[in-house]
């Protein structure tokens, strides 16, 4: 049975673009919600690490759009951390954040592809670990826009 391509998700956050803008796209932000720790090289074709803690490791990224506090959009692995993933280290998904005024805050869009063209057995898994891990992660960017006080990430 074929997998799914895409993940999608709709979010009003009581923030400005501004405030969204810098958690999803600076080192500080984004270990404020996303990773125990992030490096940022913020333009396109600047890299990314993801350090995740032991249980998930590290995750690379390439930027591959960085409009402020419009369009941010990364390539990434996201099932590297899985032994069968060692066997295709070509492979990735497409992240993409698209921010808009909403009278409420900020909407934010955000659409994950790519997982048709992985293996079937990677494709499943991947989909699924994501499809759970972006509503866990988005949870915890709406807190830590809210609060601002950084998620602890276990």
């Amino acid at each position: 049975m074929p997998v799914s391509d895409v993940i999608e998700r709709e979010l009003i956050l009581r923030s400005p673009r501004s405030e969204v803008w810098t958690a999803l796209t600076t080192t500080d932000g984004m270990a404020g919600w996303w990773a125990d720790r992030v490096e940022v090289d913020p333009r396109p074709g600047g890299t990314m690490r993801f350090h995740f803690g032991e249980e998930h490791g590290i995750s690379e990224a390439e930027i591959d759009l960085f409009e402020p506090e419009d369009r941010f959009a990364y390539f990434w692995q996201p099932f590297g951390n899985l032994e069968e993933a060692k066997d295709y280290p070509d492979l990735r998904t497409r992240v993409e954040f698209v921010l808009a005024d909403h009278p409420d805050g900020t909407l934010l869009k955000l659409r994950e592809t790519g997982f048709a063209a992985l293996p079937d057995a990677l494709a499943a898994r991947s989909l699924a670990d994501n499809e759970d891990g972006w509503t866990v992660e988005l949870g915890h960017l709406e807190t830590y826009l809210s609060t601002g006080t950084p998620v602890v990430h276990r």
